[in-house]
């Protein structure tokens, strides 16, 4: 399995707009969260769990600043430690937080921000040390796939013997982030948390688009283009969970120190859909559409293989062009606000 990192050089930055625009429907959680934090006596500390390179975290963190600062002053020093895996473009989010004019750290003296490559599934910080944490579509990646799945990209796809298998992972790694968090988290410490999800049907929004590159690539391999090998290996490890997934652990009462205190799976904005339908312009919405597929799922499909990857964004921006409506979906989000007791 290739890391599940995403699309280096900036290059997610300049096309995750669906995330963000999805992330802003947390405000309100993430307000609510943020009235209820303790204040620790110590350095207050937010983690922006699977930061990438840090663009689609930069209004929420900058909120939760504003609103610490409001109960604690602008004189304490606040940390923001952003984590995400080894080989995630780390220079991207170092130049992001230095140059951009979004950056949390204008006009923030007091912020002062650092980074952890290691995955979110195991233990990050010491105990009782973070006062909030914050993470964007990043809690669906899998820590491994059991197996690559022959016939589909997508684990949605999956079929019901490869989703028994999957869904044990993706079970593993939930209870797991959960286990870590309520050891790092200080009491009164929140969590708020934008989740790639699955609506009451099993639908995520994605699966026309992930159909429709799933058969490009078939394509390629009926063509020679593709080694058929290279072609069953292309999994994305992505498995999003459904809102009893989410839920099994605090039912269980695995958590005593923590506590699901909202959780909402909705329909969430699409951008690249909602600017085609004002101004039916096919082209712009392919070429937004195969950004977007590319920055949070190349790397996991193509890795180094550039001209694989053009072949393959030559293909999908074309045929979104010619039919966009099939594409044109809300993506279904989950947020959830978890507090420590």
């Amino acid at each position: 399995m290739r890391e599940p990192i995403m699309q280096g050089r900036g290059y997610y930055n300049r096309h995750s707009e669906l995330q963000a625009r999805s992330a802003e429907g947390a405000d309100g959680v993430l307000e609510r969260a943020l009235a209820a934090v303790a204040i620790p006596a110590g350095l207050p500390t937010i983690a922006d769990f699977g930061s990438s390179q840090g663009h689609n975290s930069m209004r929420q963190i900058a909120l939760m600043l504003d609103r610490l600062t409001e109960r604690i002053g602008r004189e304490r020093d606040i940390s923001v430690v952003h984590t995400d895996l080894p080989h995630c473009d780390y220079t991207s989010l170092f130049v992001t937080l230095e140059a951009s004019p979004d950056s949390y750290r204008r006009g923030r003296p007091y912020a002062f921000a650092s980074a952890i490559g290691h995955s979110f599934y195991d233990r990050l910080f010491p105990v009782g040390s973070l006062t909030l944490g914050w993470s964007s579509f990043a809690l669906h990646w899998m820590s491994a796939l059991p197996m690559a799945l022959p016939e589909h990209i997508w684990p949605v796809r999956a079929s019901s013997d490869e989703g028994r298998a999957l869904a044990e992972v993706a079970e593993a790694d939930w209870r797991n982030f959960l286990v870590h968090r309520a050891e790092e988290l200080a009491p009164g410490g929140q969590l708020v948390l934008v989740i790639g999800a699955v609506d009451e049907n099993g639908a995520t929004g994605l699966e026309p688009m992930m159909d429709l590159a799933n058969d490009i690539l078939r394509t390629l391999v009926t063509e020679g283009k593709l080694g058929a090998q290279t072609y069953a290996a292309m999994t994305i490890a992505s498995r999003p969970r459904s809102y009893a997934e989410f839920t099994a652990p605090f039912e269980k009462d695995h958590f005593g120190k923590l506590s699901l205190e909202e959780l909402v799976i909705a329909e969430t904005p699409n951008v690249a859909m909602l600017r085609w339908r004002q101004t039916g312009d096919a082209a712009a919405f392919a070429s937004d559409i195969a950004g977007f597929f590319i920055a949070a799922f190349g790397p996991s499909l193509f890795g180094d293989d550039e001209p694989l990857r053009e072949l393959f964004v030559e293909r999908f921006t074309a045929a979104i062009e010619h039919a966009p409506e099939p594409i044109a979906r809300p993506l279904v989000t989950a947020t959830l606000r978890i507090a420590r007791r």
